[in-house]
């Protein structure tokens, strides 16, 4: 029984093993197969048509698609490509039926779209009509406009071509790069024209006035309107801009190429008047074929600068290998730190003249070169008390290996106390820092931190020079009531 039972099993194991080598020695089925023999590259023309829609799109330059019916309009480059891909790649799964007596059950008597394709070298590959999705499993149906066999495709493929204007028309507000940028123009109505140019790596403001540029509040500026999007297309054709305050714009951004040519500008009019809309209408305004669109308000926000804005907000500018020393005053203290040889730096106050620890001093004129404004309060300083100006908390007067003077900054650190209008609500303190220098009539406001820093620094230095640890040269700063403010 067993020697039976041993037979049986090795002549499965030999019948089992021949077919598997069969099945291996058997040529690949192709489980799909393409539609179509084209590569996406090669694909010039696209055309979608649909009840109530005849759409076209063409391959421009490079990587550029247009919108050629029903409107002349940039296409989005990534919506357009992909569309290509889905029709060059369309595998077809199987063919459910070669002689279909009825369309309807597919959805194919009125297909959803209708997809044409013309390659480059001009052929016209047959429609593709797209009809439904299968009523099981991940499929749809389709057919081509040449051949009565309905075939399987997957599911995904219909929602590819199955595109209006606004699913491919480009978004993008403006086709430049900030780098492609040398010259930009902010005319801003009633309040005055801003332009500036680009020298280099850094930006100048030529107008109103010649300034040297705050180069990240660029960047900012051109980073924001180069990466703006359209939030909606409201009107193709207008035939009347004033009724969307384009007429006479609030803001107009004139752009300009490297070479000084004219390249794009954006106006900017009323506010959309819908209460769930946070919008603005706004308009390409370098053609008469302009779309009306409208764009988030945060853009014209970030566009409607000032020339305060704008402006370098670097405190002082100096070179610091130039630094031959600093003299240092806050409160009754007065000392100086002074270039040595070999790289060494020396500390003064009072007859008494010891060696000033490298880092520390160097730190003092990185501290210096690298204070930045957060904006700029005045442009000629009213009142010096108002900024704690009238005994500030700290001046540095730096000079130069030529003996002259390089410029000399004053920095105060003020607080102040508001009482809420609530009647429960418990006080408020805030803390300003400001700055001042000989060589501007401009008063700055500074991180209140920033002048606690160069404190520590001063004190770090003194240190150095008594050898006992001292509190800072000033001292804390006395409470300003908040009248003394100049920020409510």
């Amino acid at each position: 029984m067993r020697v039976w039972k041993t037979i049986v099993v090795i002549a499965l194991l030999v019948i089992v093993g021949g077919y598997a080598l069969y099945l291996g020695h058997q040529p690949a089925s192709n489980a799909t197969t393409k539609l179509f023999k084209v590569e996406s590259k090669d694909i010039e023309k696209i055309e979608l048509r649909a009840p109530g829609r005849d759409l076209v799109i063409e391959r421009g330059k490079g990587d550029d698609w247009n919108i050629v019916k029903p409107i002349h309009a940039e296409a989005d480059r990534i919506a357009a490509q992909s569309m290509a891909d889905a029709i060059a790649s369309l595998d077809i799964t199987s063919t459910i039926e070669e002689a279909p007596t009825d369309l309807a059950p597919f959805g194919l008597a009125n297909p959803a779209v209708v997809v044409s394709v013309t390659t480059q070298d001009k052929r016209v590959l047959p429609g593709i009509m797209v009809g439904k999705d299968t009523p099981v499993g991940s499929s749809s149906y389709i057919k081509t406009t040449d051949k009565p066999a309905i075939m399987l495709v997957n599911n995904s493929f219909p929602a590819q071509v199955n595109k209006t204007v606004d699913d491919l028309r480009s978004r993008a507000l403006i086709g430049l790069k900030p780098d492609d940028i040398g010259k930009l123009v902010l005319d801003r109505s009633s309040a005055g024209t801003i332009e500036l140019e680009r020298d280099g790596d850094k930006w100048n403001i030529v107008k109103p006035t010649r300034y040297l540029a705050d180069s990240a509040a660029v960047q900012q500026l051109l980073d924001g309107i180069t990466n703006a999007r359209v939030s909606d297309f409201i009107d193709d054709e207008p035939s009347d801009l004033g009724k969307y305050g384009l007429t006479n714009p609030s803001l107009k951004v004139e752009l300009y190429g490297k070479s000084g040519n004219a390249e794009q500008s954006l106006v900017f009019g009323y506010k959309q008047p819908q209460a769930d809309k946070s919008a603005i209408y706004a308009r390409r305004g370098e053609g008469s074929d302009q779309p009306v669109c409208s764009v988030p308000d945060s853009l014209f926000t970030a566009m409607n600068k000032s020339f305060d804005d704008l402006r370098d907000k670097t405190v002082i500018s100096f070179d610091q290998s130039n630094v031959q020393r600093v003299i240092l005053t806050g409160g009754t203290l007065v000392e100086t730190v002074e270039r040595a040889a070999g790289g060494k730096w020396t500390v003064s106050s009072a007859g008494k003249t010891a060696t000033a620890e490298i880092p520390v001093a160097e730190s003092l004129l990185d501290q210096l070169h690298d204070l930045k404004a957060t904006k700029i309060v005045e442009d000629q300083m009213s009142d010096p008390s108002h900024y704690g100006m009238t005994k500030p908390t700290l001046t540095l007067a730096m000079y130069g290996k030529d003996g002259k003077e390089i410029g000399t900054v004053r920095l105060s650190s003020l607080q102040a106390i508001f009482t809420p209008k609530q009647g429960n609500a418990k006080p408020i303190t805030k803390y300003f820092g400001y700055a001042t220098t000989s060589v501007s009539p401009a008063v700055y406001e500074i991180p209140p931190a920033a002048v606690s820093d160069l404190e520590n620094t001063t004190s770090r230095l003194h240190t150095d020079l008594i050898g006992t640890p001292t509190p800072s040269p000033s001292g804390s700063a006395a409470p300003t009531p908040a009248a003394a403010s100049p920020h409510p």
